[in-house]
């Protein structure tokens, strides 16, 4: 059984209905809640009315952001002279403004790096003045002292290695200021201003017998006896810079 659309089925019933019946059907069927979809209909006049369309809210918006967009990256050229010498004087401001800028970022980098330098050739100085300050003389006033130590050390010759390990320790006390290194002074005035309860007066006391029996008393130091004082450089070390006076 074929079943024809509800569209023809109408048509084909109005062509065959009485004309009056046929318009009183398709009013009915147009003014019907189901049909209510159709606004152009007037069910009064049973005919046309007028539809009012606008565009939406979006399509308003949108136009108007464009507009605005395209306001802010519109550029006009100077027509006239004083247009062009304004943006030539604005320019040149501009690119002046930067120069500054930079000139000044340089300038403040370049102070550092000399107040950088200033610190450090300050500080190979106040190392050479505390070298030259030691109650014994050392090969030169400006090296590492815990280099040479370990040179030594590794040579063989404790002697000279130990001798740098107290050079070492000495101008350590007087960076942090447990002591003050002055020429004239000996080992026992250091051991002294360093306080009599000092964990570090015994380790600075220990390497600074090894060193007196060889510098003085001409004595060997063999390798045992050096070690005994190198390994606990770390917790001198350590001492003397966190509990600095």
């Amino acid at each position: 059984m074929t079943i024809l659309p509800l569209s023809l089925v109408s048509c084909l019933a109005l062509h065959q209905a009485d004309p009056e019946e046929s318009v009183i059907a398709g009013r009915e069927a147009l003014d019907g809640w189901l049909w209510s979809r159709y606004p152009w209909y007037d069910s009064h006049t049973d005919g046309m009315r007028r539809i009012d369309v606008s565009d939406s809210w979006f399509a308003d918006w949108f136009e108007a952001l464009l507009d605005s967009i395209g306001a802010f990256f519109r550029i006009s050229w100077p027509s006239t002279f004083l247009e062009w010498l304004t943006w030539i004087t604005i320019g040149g401001l501009l690119i002046l403004l930067v120069y500054l800028l930079v000139r000044a970022y340089l300038n403040r980098s370049d102070r550092r790096l000399a107040s950088a330098q200033a610190d450090e050739v300050a500080e190979e100085e106040d190392e050479t003045a505390r070298i030259r300050s030691l109650p014994f003389p050392v090969r030169a006033a400006r090296l590492n002292l815990l280099v040479e130590a370990r040179r030594h050390y590794q040579q063989g010759d404790y002697g000279e290695a130990v001798k740098y390990l107290f050079s070492y320790q000495l101008l350590q006390l007087d960076k942090y200021q447990w002591i003050r290194l002055t020429r004239g002074k000996t080992n026992r005035q250091y051991l002294v201003e360093v306080g009599p309860e000092s964990v570090i007066r015994r380790l600075l006391e220990e390497t600074m017998v090894t060193f007196e029996d060889f510098f003085f008393g001409n004595l060997t130091i063999d390798r045992a006896r050096f070690e005994s004082c190198w390994s606990r450089l770390g917790q001198f070390e350590t001492l003397v810079t966190e509990n600095a006076v």
